[in-house]
């Protein structure tokens, strides 16, 4: 396949991720200390994620996993010593830079089970009906064609073969300006897909059972918020059996179990105001136009209006390039890490 400008840009991201050995957010928040134990910290702690694909997938001894954007390795790894000898684990990844240190990785840990493979996600480099678990860690947000990437994942599946992804979405369609950014499709921002296109994808593809969730508490109240603002969520969904036929119809399960009615005054207003967005270490900063009185205001009212009723934090920031309106939890891990504003 040809690869598009959004491809290019997403590339460039996490080749310079790859080159500086940069990681965006922790793996001790993602992951258990005994999924980590045995492995190098280099190794370990590189992470590009937003969740903890492996625990979810619950992989047997002797199953075939494909990891869709393997970057670095490290859920190839950890997948590895879940199925053991007798299983295997391909990880797909478009980024050289990447793939070589993946590869430089497993040869110094001498996983013999594992392999990586160059390639787009709408164009597997795997067999029909060849794997049993697809597991992928914030990844399939960054492609421009997802339905693509859902019909290939069911195609490299065996029959009840299952998906266990983390990956970035939303309750509710992202400001324009911010889809058409890429430097927000390298940040896992512009291609969220809502819960609901997610998962209206995968049943389109032939997926049977999806389940979307919230990742934990501080995402079931950002899901709340039906203004678009991207949260982690765990995916999860499998291929019908050979007997099975699927309904097409969108399941209950779909539905997001957030922390229930959230409604804060002033906030559809700032939202409207959006340009841009980017992820910082505990959450979001929204990029404002407008009167800066007017916006001042707002924020005011955000701030008496959520009193204690939520634990995100909504802080107006007056920097060189404008207003910025900051959604964080300061208690909660990053999903992204970018730099602060100067």
């Amino acid at each position: 396949m040809q690869p598009t400008s959004i491809h290019d840009s997403v590339r460039e991201h996490y080749a310079e991720r790859a080159r500086t050995e940069t990681s965006c957010c922790s793996s001790s928040a993602l992951y258990d200390d005994q999924l980590l134990k045995d492995l190098p910290t280099d190794i370990s702690q590189f992470s590009l994620g937003c969740g903890n694909p492996i625990t979810t997938a619950a992989l047997k001894p002797g199953e075939t996993v494909l990891d869709l954007g393997s970057g670095g390795g490290l859920d190839c790894f950890l997948a590895s010593k879940q199925v053991g000898a007798a299983g295997h684990v391909i990880g797909v990844d478009m980024t050289p830079d990447m793939l070589a240190k993946a590869r430089a990785n497993a040869q110094r840990l001498g996983y013999p089970n594992v392999e990586f493979r160059e390639g787009y996600l709408e164009a597997l480099p795997v067999d029909d009906n060849t794997i049993d678990v697809v597991i992928s860690n914030c990844v399939i947000n960054l492609s421009p064609d997802k339905p693509q990437v859902f019909r290939e994942v069911f195609r490299a599946l065996k029959p009840g073969g299952r998906i266990a992804v983390s990956d970035i979405v939303t309750n509710g369609a992202l400001p324009e300006a911010v889809q058409k950014s890429m430097a927000a499709w390298g940040a896992c921002v512009a291609g969220a897909l809502t819960v609901q296109d997610y998962a209206r994808g995968l049943i389109d593809a032939g997926f049977v059972d999806v389940r979307v969730t919230p990742k934990e508490t501080t995402d079931k109240w950002l899901a709340a918020l039906p203004i678009g603002v991207p949260f982690s969520a765990t995916i999860t969904a499998r291929q019908p059996r050979a007997d099975e036929q699927p309904s097409g119809e969108m399941p209950d399960g779909v539905e997001l179990e957030t922390a229930g009615e959230l409604k804060i005054d002033g906030l559809e207003d700032l939202i409207g105001r959006v340009t841009d967005m980017d992820s910082i270490e505990n959450g979001y900063d929204l990029r404002l136009e407008g009167d800066l009185a007017e916006i001042r205001a707002k924020v005011a009212e955000v701030q008496q209006s959520v009193g204690c009723c939520s634990p995100l934090k909504f802080e107006l920031v007056e920097a060189a390039d404008g207003a910025h309106l900051r959604v964080t939890n300061p208690p909660a891990s990053a999903f992204v890490s970018i730099d602060s504003l100067n």
